[in-house]
């Protein structure tokens, strides 16, 4: 049985900086006490490094898995970490992912240091039969060392980011036509109509409920598809842990739900995680509605940026997004081994000493 902390050695370039693993008990130690402060200082983590949503996922895996955390660290000050989760699969064979994936999008380590990161990749790929290292976004420092250490991504996901407030002048003139007949149809209905984001752990927990029903309505007849949020999973345990946050918006219309939003925030940028809406609706477009009044809410709040996430190649899913202005970037998986790529990775050691030596890139 692996031991709940390995403590694994990987130096940079000038001896400083070594890489510790920490799995099971370790890794949910090393999230609750030292992860937050790395999070704290990282401007550029998003919602899904806050240290309550990957608590939240990492309490709440299968049995056949464990949260892993990668810390490089300067003597005993951690400086940068990753947050995985380790499978056993059939066979004994061992595979790695991002913790809380597929929940989860815009995969980033904490902490920013690039000689730091590099050091983390370095060991990574020691350590399961398959890893796989998905939803990295193009701006980020992992995607940077990534490319470096092993080419080219296996797959690109285009993603999308709405600028708030919505700058209606800039779309087109059929899009403001779209826009302003949604208006009208929310000005007609009147008080019918009622928009809600929650606040706290109860209104969280009973707007899941909503979410995941309108969510079997629209989704029962189709096939989950990997990668996808998949309902499946223990959201609702997850989401106890992350009243502070995490929000659901609603629509109802005559009091009955007709769409859901699940966002996370940090700071003035807020993330859908996952949607639903009733298919059955017919006197107004559910989605496009709770979205607009969404929008509007965010941005007297002070928000500047939604993300709409990853987006397939449906036409339709691409064309609702770029009614708000969405603008477009790209999020890279890259899988390890990949049998057509040759890789820049050390030469493993035994594992008994699980050490290495690597000069940072």
């Amino acid at each position: 049985m692996r031991p709940q902390h390995a403590a694994s050695r990987t130096l940079d370039a000038e001896g400083r900086l070594q890489c510790r693993e920490y799995s099971g008990a370790a890794a949910l130690d090393f999230l609750e006490r030292a992860w937050p402060a790395l999070y704290d200082q990282d401007s550029a983590a998003s919602a899904y490094q806050e240290p309550s949503w990957l608590l939240g996922w990492a309490r709440h895996l299968p049995p056949a898995s464990q949260p892993l955390v990668l810390a490089a660290v300067d003597g005993q000050r951690p400086v940068a970490a990753l947050a995985l989760a380790r499978e056993t699969t059939p066979g004994a064979r061992t595979r790695i992912t991002p913790l809380a994936w597929p929940a989860s999008e815009q995969i980033r380590p904490v902490g920013g240091r690039g000689e730091a990161v590099n050091v983390l990749l370095a060991h990574l790929s020691l350590l399961a039969s398959t890893v796989a290292l998905t939803d990295l976004p193009e701006d980020s420092l992992l995607t940077q060392h990534a490319h470096t250490w092993w080419g080219s991504s296996d797959a690109e996901t285009h993603y999308a980011t709405v600028p708030l407030p919505v700058n209606l002048a800039a779309l087109s003139r059929s899009t403001r036509r779209d826009h302003t007949r949604r208006r009208r149809t929310l000005d007609r209905l009147g008080d019918r109509v009622a928009y809600h984001r929650t606040y706290g752990h109860s209104e969280l927990q009973a707007a899941f409920q909503t979410l995941k029903t309108l969510h079997h309505q629209r989704n029962a007849p189709r096939l989950h598809t990997a990668g996808t949020a998949d309902l499946a999973l223990p959201w609702r345990q997850a989401l106890s842990q992350c009243a502070s946050v995490a929000f659901i918006a609603t629509l109802t219309l005559d009091g009955r739900p007709v769409a859901a939003q699940l966002c996370l925030r940090r700071g003035p940028r807020v993330y859908s995680v996952l949607s639903a809406m009733d298919p059955a609706c017919q006197e107004l477009a559910a989605g496009h509605a709770l979205l607009h009044l969404l929008c509007a809410d965010l941005t007297a709040d002070g928000c500047t940026a939604l993300d709409l996430g990853r987006t397939t190649a449906d036409p339709g899913q691409r064309a609702y997004k770029a009614a708000y202005g969405a603008v477009w970037t790209t999020t890279h998986t890259f899988t390890l081994p990949h049998p057509a790529r040759p890789t820049r990775q050390p030469a493993s050691l035994p594992t008994d000493e699980r050490t290495l030596t690597a000069t940072a890139q």
